[in-house]
């Protein structure tokens, strides 16, 4: 595992913020998620192709740019992704890259987006030998691929955990998240890689990322009824318990204005004409 930063997209970490994750295979590594742009997947082609003899095949968990900018760099290898997970990479990939452009600067240079060429399926896999199970959900994203390794009962969970790093909210749907987090909680896997944080052997990235969506969801619940704006919510900053998670309080600020709409919506009555 590659632990990332636990903070926003940033020059001083050249995006590097998302965990990586290697399986050894006779065939070449299983790499799982290639990070923000060229730079950094190039960098972790060349550590996969010393240390693990090649490249079996790629997993992106999720379309968030943080997890697959670096595909190009395995552009000769099989890079599987849920169907959704595809159809988001090629929709959003150009705007994700000039934004990350605006963030990051050099970093980004030689970066050209490269969707997953391949579908992953929900299930049993057996890449180079190794035997995997991929599991399906959404929540944090429309379409969240989880990869079980069956050997030593690791679950690599993308960023359906989180763990000392604030969640990041551009396209959650909070109900399905915690549905998923129920999910997780019954696999009893022996040891956890979530998508931001340290590798660990509890649920400790369970039991904070289901606390911290509880807490948001009521938080933003509260101040919708009583008719604040966003800005308003916005001022209070980070609920107190978690205000000291990596990437907050900005990551807050965002996750405010990107799902402020779904609790004003539940809020405010419908007013209908004839």
């Amino acid at each position: 595992m590659i632990e990332g930063a636990a903070q926003s997209f940033a020059r001083t970490n050249g995006g590097a913020i998302c965990n990586i994750v290697l399986l050894a295979t006779p065939e070449g590594a299983v790499v799982v998620d290639t990070g923000s742009n060229a730079r950094q997947g190039a960098a972790l082609r060349q550590l996969a192709d010393q240390k693990f003899g090649g490249v079996a095949a790629v997993v992106n968990t999720h379309h968030h740019p943080d997890h697959w900018l670096g595909n190009q760099a395995f552009a000769d290898r099989p890079i599987l992704a849920l169907p959704q997970s595809r159809a988001l990479q090629a929709e959003n990939g150009q705007g994700y890259s000039d934004n990350l452009y605006r963030i990051l600067g050099s970093w980004m240079n030689g970066t050209a987006f490269m969707p997953a060429t391949a579908d992953a399926a929900p299930g049993p896999l057996v890449i180079g030998g190794r035997a995997l199970r991929l599991i399906a959900m959404s929540g944090h994203s429309q379409a969240d691929l989880l990869l079980l390794d069956q050997a030593t009962g690791t679950l690599v969970a993308g960023d359906m955990l989180f763990l000392d790093r604030a969640p990041s909210f551009p396209d959650a749907a909070i109900a399905d998240w915690l549905a998923g987090l129920d999910r997780i909680a019954a696999i009893g896997a022996g040891g956890v890689v979530p998508g931001h944080g340290p590798f660990h052997r509890s649920s400790a990235a369970l039991a904070q990322t289901r606390a911290y969506l509880r807490a948001f969801a009521g938080r933003m619940a509260r101040a919708s009824g009583l008719g604040l704006a966003p800005a308003e919510a916005i001022h209070a900053g980070p609920m107190p318990e978690f205000a000291s998670l990596g990437a907050n309080p900005e990551e807050y600020r965002r996750a405010v204005v990107q799902r402020w709409r779904d609790f004003e919506s539940d809020a405010l009555p419908v007013i209908g004409g004839t």
